[in-house]
């Protein structure tokens, strides 16, 4: 789908020229008529509102097909670039979400020099993956020629604009930003800020905290902000992977052992939470530790107090523990994999959205970790529009991790300054289709209940994504509200 947004301006729909009683296209009508598009976004003032409705009118008179939304901006000083900045975000955000696999083009050619400074900035930085498109007026024109063009910012007589920060947000406190801006945080999708601020004001606690999100989202970035805007910043953090220990091991690495505890038991040996003593102990993967440290755990957490394997003794040690999982928690506690007494000793969970759920950051991340390899490697590599909006499209199994490679590797392997589109190495592992996902026909399989379980998990995933509106989820499902009411009431 091909959408055009554009403010409308005193040149809409039609311009006067010069010779008495004449009128040409302007700049909307002009681009529509020679590019073809599914839907157009005009921005409107109060002071260009009628200017709007006509140019509207005009442009489903000319193409009866064509979907033409206005999109109000409540503006009362069209000079205010503050101002137009938060507008344009905020109503990009709802129409990214609407078409997230759109091909965006700006028209640059109506309203005033502020606003199509705001949409040159917005464009050039990534924040907005579009095409620029300007129009010409006819006496500029040969006969024959386009009174449409295209700006190509990949031009290397264009200055390369970079964000200046992650959070345009005008209520978010200094030392939120400060700090997620050392620890190289780059996001301002509302779903990830949500729950990135929910770990910065958790921070200031004691209590537990659990993190839960797909591999690769960003659960030890949670972490560290947690630690370091908490009073134990000045203190260790130690990471610890529960997956990465051997199973005999785990209660040594995490607990630490005397000497002459095991075979090969030399020395006295401290544990992660030793080490972490006064800090914060990150436990990734907590999904994979065995039942029984579970249990050890727990103890930990209620009572600050380990015991060293081979030791008859506790000692005390003061640990904040922050762990994460990828793994479904219902389906875990039922299985008996994950203690739900453990579970309950966390006071506060966070769910870290994935980047198909927050698709507005994605040309930002990747500007970032492109910016971050031409620093380290005294590069110019830049992404050209096109290439964004095939990094848009790309469902990303594995999330910002998996981004952060294919830029990489896409940049030591681009032979030319701009990365476009057939320059992307995306993984071919990752990106199998989802059908390869799908299990075996086999005897004992039930066709009906498999397609039960897929409904209902996505009737989940939707209810989250719309925040529990029954009416949301269903348009995001293409279902009636009905039916979403019906499967939840099942579930009571």
């Amino acid at each position: 789908m091909k959408i055009l947004l554009s403010f409308t301006g005193f040149h809409d729909p039609f311009a006067e020229i010069p010779i008495a009683g004449e009128k040409e296209t302007g700049p909307v009508l002009t681009v529509t008529s020679e590019r073809q598009f599914d839907r157009v976004y005009l921005f409107s003032t109060p002071s260009t509102a009628e200017i709007s409705t006509q140019t509207k009118e005009e442009l489903q008179k000319r193409n009866k097909s064509l979907a033409v939304d206005i999109c109000d901006v409540p503006l009362k000083d069209p000079t205010n670039y503050l101002g137009i900045l938060k507008q344009l975000r905020s109503h990009f955000r709802a129409i990214s979400k609407e078409n997230h696999d759109a091909e965006f083009f700006i028209c640059v050619s109506s309203g005033t020099p502020h606003m199509h400074a705001s949409w040159l900035m917005l464009a050039a930085s990534g924040e907005i993956p579009a095409r620029i498109l300007q129009t010409r007026a006819a006496k500029f024109v040969r006969e024959g020629e386009s009174r449409v063009t295209e700006i190509d910012f990949t031009n290397p007589q264009f200055p390369q604009i970079k964000p200046f920060g992650a959070f345009p947000d005008e209520d978010e406190t200094r030392d939120f930003q400060s700090l997620s801006a050392e620890l190289n945080i780059v996001g301002d999708h509302e779903l990830f800020l949500r729950e990135l601020k929910t770990a910065f004001t958790m921070a200031e606690y004691e209590s537990p905290i659990l993190l839960l999100g797909e591999t690769g989202a960003g659960k030890e970035v949670f972490a560290r902000l947690i630690h370091r805007a908490s009073k134990r910043a000045a203190k260790p953090f130690v990471t610890a992977n529960c997956a990465a220990f051997a199973e005999t091991l785990i209660e040594s690495q995490l607990f630490g052992h005397r000497k002459g505890a095991f075979t090969g038991a030399d020395r006295d040996h401290k544990g992660c939470f030793e080490e972490a003593d006064g800090g914060t102990l990150f436990l990734d993967e907590l999904g994979e530790m065995p039942t029984q440290c579970q249990a050890k755990l727990l103890r930990v957490i209620q009572y600050g107090k380990i015991q060293r394997l081979g030791d008859s003794k506790e000692s005390a040690v003061s640990v904040r523990v922050i762990a994460a999982t990828n793994v479904d928690i219902k389906r875990a506690i039922e299985a008996k994999s994950l203690r739900k007494d453990l579970y309950y000793r966390f006071e506060a969970t966070i769910n870290i959205p994935t980047l198909r759920d927050r698709r507005n950051d994605i040309p930002k991340l990747a500007h970032h970790f492109l910016e971050r390899w031409n620093q380290k490697h005294q590069k110019q590599r830049r992404l050209s529009q096109q290439a964004i909006i095939a990094l848009l499209k790309h469902p990303w199994p594995g999330n910002v991790l998996e981004l952060e490679g294919v830029v990489i590797r896409s940049a030591q392997l681009c032979s030319g300054k701009v990365i476009e589109p057939e320059n992307l190495l995306f993984d071919e592992v990752l990106t199998a289709s989802g059908l390869d996902a799908l299990p075996e026909p086999q005897e004992g399989f039930a066709l009906n209940d498999f397609l039960s379980t897929v409904r209902g998990r996505l009737i989940e995933k939707a209810m989250k994504r719309s925040d529990g509106n029954r009416t949301k989820a269903a348009s995001l499902l293409g279902i009636t509200p009905q039916a979403v009411s019906q499967y939840l009431r099942s579930r009571e």
